[in-house]
């Protein structure tokens, strides 16, 4: 009796290594991507040359992308800058792919323009060097603009200051946000000229904010001159604690 429930329990044992061998694995790949990737970029026009665009990539949940510039050029580089040759509009493509070969595509068309596109260094004050905009804290309470950092002046010695290159007879909008603290009366002193010829567009102080927990937005109107090349933007301490964010420059059509 015993022999036959031995042998009973050596043949359950061996049939279930059986099933168990045999069972059908999950497959490389077939646990669900809960992050797939999304291909996405923008483009800006360089400073020095026109012809050669740097890209931004802003794809997430990728590491391998591919580039197709639509003029025959190609990168695997994650933020490339390529020199077109010359005007014109070209269907540029980026794929994305992450780690388990699953892919995003996105094409956009890419205007190439002969024409200067003034843009402001680290307009968001995210930079890690922040001495392209002179000396601030930086600051996410309240939250900013771009849910991110914004640049803050508390006293002082703390200014925001820059310089960059414009075209001449053109008209801008200089756009930015801000929020200051209750109780004073200037947000801060705000100076925008062409250092070049001596011409003040704005020198005025910034009017203290309506909501000291919310930013909001100023926008002023810059006529350059034919000979402007340049414009400088400057703010400085006024008596409140002040932040700023996403500074920007737009042409007005």
């Amino acid at each position: 009796m015993k022999t036959i429930i031995k042998n009973l329990g050596l043949t359950t044992l061996i049939s279930c290594c059986i099933f168990a061998c045999t069972e059908e694995l999950p497959g490389v790949g077939s646990i669900e991507d809960l992050t797939p990737p999304s291909a996405n970029f923008s483009y800006k026009s360089s400073l020095e040359d026109y012809r050669e665009i740097e890209f931004t990539n802003t794809s997430i949940s990728a590491g391998i992308f591919e580039w197709n510039f639509g003029d025959g050029a190609t990168s695997t580089d994650k933020n490339p800058a390529h020199v077109f040759s010359g005007e014109g509009t070209f269907e540029v493509s980026l794929v994305a792919k992450d780690g388990n070969n699953i892919t995003s595509d996105t094409t956009i068309t890419v205007a190439v323009v002969d024409e200067l596109i003034p843009e402001f260094q680290c307009k968001s004050f995210e930079c890690s060097d922040r001495s392209v905009w002179g000396s601030f804290s930086g600051s996410g309470s309240p939250t900013p603009p771009d849910e991110s950092t914004g640049a803050k002046l508390g006293n002082d010695s703390q200014y925001l200051d820059q310089t960059i290159k414009v075209s001449g007879g053109v008209t801008y909008n200089v756009s930015f946000y801000y929020v200051s603290k209750a109780g004073g009366t200037s947000a801060g002193r705000l100076l925008m000229e062409d250092p070049d010829n001596s011409i003040n567009f704005f020198d005025e102080d910034i009017p203290t904010s309506t909501s000291s927990s919310e930013y909001q937005r100023a926008s002023y109107v810059v006529e350059t001159k034919a000979n402007t090349s340049q414009l400088r933007l400057s703010i400085n301490f006024g008596d409140i604690e002040t932040r700023f964010d996403l500074v920007e420059i737009k042409k007005v059509d």
